[in-house]
């Protein structure tokens, strides 16, 4: 249950691609209403609080790469072509390498404010600043953003190829992730 069988994700790597998925969501959706929305005088909290759950995913991240790293996936669905499989395999470490990237883009922007920031992960961790310097603020916002809304725009890839599979492949993908 815990591990993955050929046919079917293990409860870990379902909660974690389900955690993942929302920690996700949450900071695409926060970093847009953050940078458009909040006051001025409330950004320094609003970033802060962005920071820990950013720090979270990284965690997160590596957490499921280890893991990932321990066991076999299941077995293609009866029937994939070997495109489909390229593809997928292409996605997946799209996902993974752009969650890192936007994640590490962050960390390092968290030590480049004019008060770097005091984020902590998982809410009373320290983390330690890897970058610092005002002059580095603006580039890495860019990059940063850049990242983000890539990310953002293949987790949507990502989520057509699972409703594709269910709605009109109906090769059974998307059960062994979700139920």
């Amino acid at each position: 249950m815990l591990n993955n069988s050929p046919d079917r994700w293990g409860l870990a790597a379902r909660l974690m691609h389900g955690i993942g998925l929302v920690l996700i969501f949450i900071l695409v959706i926060h970093g847009w209403w953050m940078t458009q929305f909040a006051s001025p005088s409330g950004r320094p909290d609003q970033y802060a609080w962005h920071a820990s759950f950013g720090y979270a995913v990284l965690l997160l991240t590596a957490l499921r790469l280890a893991w990932r790293s321990q066991g076999a996936a299941p077995l293609p669905p009866e029937g994939t072509t070997k495109s489909e499989r390229n593809l997928a395999w292409l996605g997946h470490m799209g996902l993974y390498l752009l969650t890192l990237g936007t994640a590490v883009q962050g960390w390092a922007l968290a030590g480049t404010f004019s008060t770097p920031l005091d984020a902590r992960l998982l809410g009373f961790i320290p983390m330690p600043m890897i970058m610092s310097g005002q002059s580095l603020h603006e580039p890495l916002i860019r990059i940063h953003t850049l990242f983000a809304w890539s990310l953002a725009a293949l987790v949507l890839v990502h989520i057509l190829a699972a409703l594709y599979h269910q709605f009109f492949k109906k090769d059974g993908l998307f059960r062994r992730m979700f139920w």
